[in-house]
């Protein structure tokens, strides 16, 4: 159990708020419910990402945008420029629905004992006792608890879990292949690049939204030559550095998406990476000569 004070939130509230975010989201905003949110991305004109949300639905015309903390403020500022006549509110709600993160095996039955209706699926949501529960994806239960300060210090102490820390929660979400964008990658990626569609937060049917156009093109052409890969190695650099070969003067291959510290020692890392490079076992960070990197292996494998 642990406190998830780097993650934002912005609210999307009024009869309009699922319209609007149909037209500026990569994700199907129609399809989620009171017991089911999703993935999306939220892109500039050129189909590059300017942040990856968890969207859920607080009630009938309120949503919950979920988005790293530092992005909160520039994100939200540029959603309002599109809102225009639109019947809705944005703001920035992070103080009021503040998040405390469950993991572990124990967290599904100690959540069931307080009453709440655990979700089976990723990204599943419950409500009780005016607290909403969100199940994050991954191998290791780990759920997503909001409500008010006061609501959540009440459920802290009648969950009877251990401490975690940011790092068990960080490695959770690399593990998971859960596409970020980070302040130091923001338009960096095109959705696929680490991906975004494979993940779920892309719907192909839904119509237009901002980079639209792009994201289709390298969909229906099969013009994908960068996936997300995992890797470990000894060093860490921040999101944005780039991956090269061990080659003198060669170009980059690949651009760091997150990195997290191993139980074992040194780094798990998650990356974009050139396609026909993902076999070569010379990979290094930052530089031709930096710090070795594991071979790597795809988060999510074709179908």
């Amino acid at each position: 159990m642990l406190p998830l004070d780097g993650l934002g939130l912005i609210a999307a509230s009024g009869p309009e708020a699922r319209g609007f975010l149909q037209s500026q989201l990569s994700n199907d905003a129609k399809l989620i419910s009171a017991s089911q949110g999703q993935l999306s991305g939220y892109c500039s004109p050129k189909g590059r990402l300017l942040a990856v949300f968890t969207v859920i639905q607080l009630a009938d015309d309120d949503f919950a945008l979920i988005l790293p903390a530092a992005l909160t403020t520039s994100t939200l500022k540029r959603l309002k420029m599109f809102v225009l006549r639109s019947k809705l509110v944005l703001r920035d709600a992070s103080s009021e629905l503040p998040a405390l993160g469950l993991i572990g095996e124990r967290a599904s039955a100690a959540l069931d004992r307080l009453g709440f209706s655990v979700p089976a699926t990723d990204y599943g949501t419950a409500r009780h006792e005016g607290c909403w529960l969100l199940r994050r994806p991954g191998p290791v239960p780990r759920f997503e608890l909001r409500g008010s300060s006061e609501r959540l210090s009440a459920l802290k102490a009648a969950l009877p879990l251990p401490t975690a820390t940011a790092t068990d929660w960080a490695l959770a979400e690399l593990l998971a292949g859960i596409p970020q964008v980070t302040a130091e990658t923001v338009e960096h990626f095109v959705p696929q690049t680490i991906d975004l569609d494979r993940a779920g937060g892309v719907s192909f049917t839904k119509g237009c939204y901002p980079g639209q156009e792009i994201v289709a093109r390298v969909h229906y052409l099969g013009r994908v030559k960068q996936r997300l890969h995992l890797a470990g190695c000894d060093s860490h650099a921040p999101p944005g550095a780039p991956v090269f070969t061990s080659e003198p003067g060669s170009q980059a291959i690949g651009e760091l998406m997150a990195t997290a510290p191993l139980a074992t020692g040194g780094y798990g890392l998650s990356f974009a990476l050139q396609l026909d490079q993902a076999g070569r076992s010379d990979l290094r960070l930052g530089a031709t000569d930096g710090p070795a990197i594991g071979r790597p292996q795809r988060v999510h494998p074709e179908t």
